[in-house]
């Protein structure tokens, strides 16, 4: 039962893969920018955290390394952090290598990301969840201020979509997070057997 599952993720997440990286498919993400960063970048980090669940032997190795989901946090903000930086969407659009990278490092983050959340305590995550959810809303206001536009591939609509879009994702990721964890932050109501008579 437990290796159906494996193999049903494992081929989930290859054919997920095969969908994305379709030339039509990538392509029509990678022409606007807003699609780019805010549809094909969970896509990828998706795919690898279902990948994960497929992968239990290379995930349990990678726990091992993983102290409070920090090891996972800290990559998954790196990739994440790193190609939100225009010159590196215009190396991804540029060449095939660069393309490749940000591929795999976001579906790295998504692989450390899916054992990183189940070992990490509720401060640990509310650290980097908030530097993501800042760091987003600072790259989309970034994004929507600048008077000349900051990628070489992207025309100034494009990157104001994508700058509103980060905003909006910052909002949402910080919401979502606190509607995860409620329970384990206290903020929940009781269950209604646990309350008192």
């Amino acid at each position: 039962m437990r290796l159906r599952r494996e193999n049903a993720a494992l081929a989930m997440a290859g054919a997920a893969t095969a969908a994305l990286a379709a030339p039509a498919v990538r392509h029509g993400l990678e022409a606007d920018m807003a699609l780019h960063m805010l549809v094909e970048f969970p896509a990828v980090v998706a795919i690898g955290a279902v990948a994960a669940r497929g992968l239990p032997r290379l995930a349990d190795a990678f726990a091992r390394v993983d102290r409070l989901g920090l090891a996972g946090w800290l990559l998954a903000s790196l990739a994440l952090a790193y190609w939100m930086i225009p010159p590196a969407l215009d190396a991804a659009l540029a060449g095939a290598g660069a393309n490749a990278a940000k591929f795999a490092s976001l579906a790295l983050a998504g692989f450390a990301l899916r054992g990183s959340w189940r070992r990490s305590p509720p401060m640990v995550e509310a650290f980097f969840v908030g530097n993501f959810a800042w760091m987003s809303a600072t790259v989309g206001l970034v994004y929507q201020e600048a008077e000349a536009q900051l990628c070489l591939n992207y025309l100034a609509d494009g990157q104001q979509r994508a700058g509103r879009g980060l905003v909006v994702l910052a909002i949402a990721a910080g919401a979502a997070w606190l509607f995860a964890r409620r329970r384990a932050l206290g903020i929940a109501p009781a269950p209604q057997g646990a309350r008192q008579a």
